[in-house]
Formats: C-alpha cells, sequence, structure tokens
C-alpha cells in the first residue's frame, strides 16, 4: 500500500492521511526518491514543519539513497519558514521577519493606545495569528467580513472596530520599521511565483502536512502551479 502512494500517478495535488505510526514519512521519502528517479532533470522540494523535522529527514533520505547518491543532488531538504527565506532573498529582496516577541509586544502597545484591556493577550495574540495575519487582511472591511473559523468566541461589529484599531497599529508599526511576518513572506512569495515562468522546483513533498498553515498552502499552490504529480501531502 505504501510503495502504492509512492509510485502513484496523480492528476493534481495528493495527500496521503494516516494517524502516527503507520508510515507517512517513509511514503513521504520513497515519493521524492521516486519522482527524481523518474524524472531525471526535475528539482524537488522536500519539506516539513520544523528544522528539527527537516534534519531527521535528511538522515533518512541519505540511508535510502546511498547506492544512488547522485540523486540527492536532485533532491533539496527544508523546513517550510527556511526554504521561504532562501527564495524571498533570492527572488524579491532581504526579508526581515519580526520576531513573536515583537509581535506580542507592539499588540500589547497597541491595546494601551487604544485604551481598551478588555482583551486578554492570549485572545489579541491568537486573533491576530489565526484571523488578521493568517489572511493578511488589510483593511476594516476585509477584518469585518472574514469568517473567524475555529474561533469561538463570537464578535459583535463594535468589539470587531475595537480590535481593528488595535491591529492596523501593529501593521503599521511593523511597515515603520521595514518588518514582515512569516505570514506576510509567504503571502509575497505566493504573489510572485503565480505569475512567474518557471517555478524552482517540479516537484514538492511536504511531511507533517497537517502543521502547513494558510499562507504556505498559498505559496506551496503558486508553486506547484496545478501541474500533474507537482504537490503531495503527507500528514495526520
Amino acid at each position: 500500500e505504501q510503495r502504492h502512494f509512492a509510485t502513484g500517478n496523480y492528476s493534481g495535488p495528493a495527500r496521503v492521511s494516516g494517524s502516527a505510526g503507520t508510515g507517512k514519512t517513509v511514503v513521504a521519502l520513497h515519493r521524492a526518491v521516486y519522482l527524481a528517479k523518474n524524472n531525471p532533470d526535475s528539482r524537488v522540494l522536500l519539506s516539513t514543519f520544523s528544522d528539527t523535522l527537516a534534519n531527521a529527514l535528511r538522515a533518512k533520505l541519505r540511508t535510502l539513497i546511498h547506492n544512488q547518491p547522485m540523486l540527492g543532488e536532485q533532491i533539496e531538504v527544508y523546513a517550510m519558514n527556511v526554504i521561504g527565506e532562501r527564495l524571498h532573498n533570492a527572488n524579491i529582496g532581504k526579508v526581515r521577519i519580526a520576531s513573536s516577541d515583537v509581535i506580542h509586544s507592539l499588540l500589547v502597545e497597541s491595546a494601551v493606545k487604544v485604551n481598551r484591556r478588555s482583551f486578554s493577550h492570549h485572545f489579541l495574540t491568537t486573533e491576530w495569528d489565526q484571523v488578521v495575519d493568517a489572511w493578511q487582511l488589510d483593511s476594516w472591511e476585509a477584518y469585518r467580513d472574514v469568517s473567524r473559523l475555529g474561533r469561538k468566541t463570537r464578535l459583535p461589529e463594535d468589539r470587531k472596530q475595537i480590535l481593528w484599531a488595535i491591529f492596523e497599529q501593529v501593521k503599521s508599526a511593523l511597515k515603520a520599521e521595514g518588518l514582515t511576518t512569516y505570514a506576510g513572506m509567504f503571502n509575497k512569495l505566493a504573489e510572485h511565483h503565480a505569475t512567474s515562468q518557471r517555478s524552482p522546483f517540479d516537484f514538492i513533498v511536504v511531511d507533517e502536512a497537517q502543521d502547513v498553515d494558510i499562507p504556505q498552502l498559498k505559496f506551496l499552490a503558486a508553486l506547484s502551479g496545478n501541474r500533474p504529480n507537482s504537490l503531495f501531502f503527507a500528514g495526520d
């Protein structure tokens, strides 16, 4: 069954899912090698959530192709944020990512300036991370009308207006400092590669795909171009 998934022919994006320990990473590794072996001139990106997991994938890949080392020249293994930064720096310009501490400080400062402390720091942070920054909302109308999927707290419009006043100040402060977030970086990359004539990768294989967020999905969609076999997910 694993071999069937790893060597399958897919007309568009494909996803293999299963619980922990069912062999999804094995499928992802063999999928990347299969694509490289059967497409000698291709470039394959094997990506995952974190640097630690990427290092583990590299070690397993070396074991898998030890008798065919030339395949390693076709396959690049990176954590998602790392490949995002590399592509942004190479194609758009040097990117400066705001740390989570900077974002949190700006949220607190902006809430004080708006003179509204009725929202907890946790709520402000998660609303920023999961809604405003994730969807790259850039106007009051966009925030007012967005579907806050997965957010348990319902917000009347007057509360949303207060929140947007806070978030707007955060966005202005980031812009003034020349900073962006990972979500902003991936959004820029998605726009760039949506109009680019040539993707740097012919095939993309993503392990631990359940941890891929909205901006990263947009980026992967633009990078893959919806070509046959170009995008393969493995995750819980």
